[in-house]
């Protein structure tokens, strides 16, 4: 029996990400966190599917924060 070798991910550092990253206008921190509550969304979703039930938590935790200050329109950052 053969073991199938792993693949590993390449995680590039917030600098790398940057240069290769096309430009765009800055988002408003409303924006973003609009975008990091649908993102942890999806995230603990997929957590949750894999029975990773602390990290499920961990990214809802994070979901119902950036809910809160997009709710407050970003000004509680």
């Amino acid at each position: 029996m053969t073991k199938v070798p792993r693949q590993s991910l390449k995680v590039e550092s917030p600098e790398q990400a940057e240069e290769t990253a096309p430009p765009r206008a800055a988002a408003s921190p409303a924006e973003t966190a609009q975008y990091v509550a649908e993102f942890s969304a999806e995230l603990a979703f997929l957590a949750r599917q894999a029975r990773l039930d602390l990290l499920a938590y961990l990214l809802d935790m994070a979901r119902l924060e950036a809910i809160r200050v997009t709710q407050s329109g970003g000004s509680d950052v």
